[in-house]
């Protein structure tokens, strides 16, 4: 999969990266949308985690696959998260925690 890295610049270097794998109480979501905080350009900028990462922790998009204890989400459900775990929102795929992912309206916008 594609991933936008964020350096400090800002500058931002597109990576070949393999598709995360959902954890336990993790879902793997197919990006259709990414927010973009101040954060996301800052963080790199000031070099407060050191290596430059994927960036981005507002997502939207499809469900692709759960982990072993999520029960509550099935592939093609269509969600949003808020990530906190390793790897951003700015890649084709994202891991979120069940526990932060939540289900988006049958009238929401986007096709997915």
């Amino acid at each position: 999969m594609k991933s936008a890295v964020v350096h400090a610049g800002p500058k931002v270097v597109i990576e070949d990266v393999p598709i995360p794998k959902p954890g336990p109480k993790q879902v793997l979501v197919k990006v259709v949308y990414s927010g973009s905080n101040p954060k996301d350009w800052k963080v790199p900028e000031w070099g407060v985690f050191g290596e430059p990462k994927n960036e981005g922790n507002d997502i939207a998009g499809v469900v692709e696959s759960v982990g072993d204890e999520v029960m509550e989400f099935r592939k093609g459900d269509r969600v949003a998260a808020f990530l906190n775990s390793p790897g951003g929102g700015y890649a084709e795929y994202a891991v979120a925690e069940a526990l932060t992912t939540f289900f988006l309206p049958a009238k929401t916008s986007f096709k997915g």
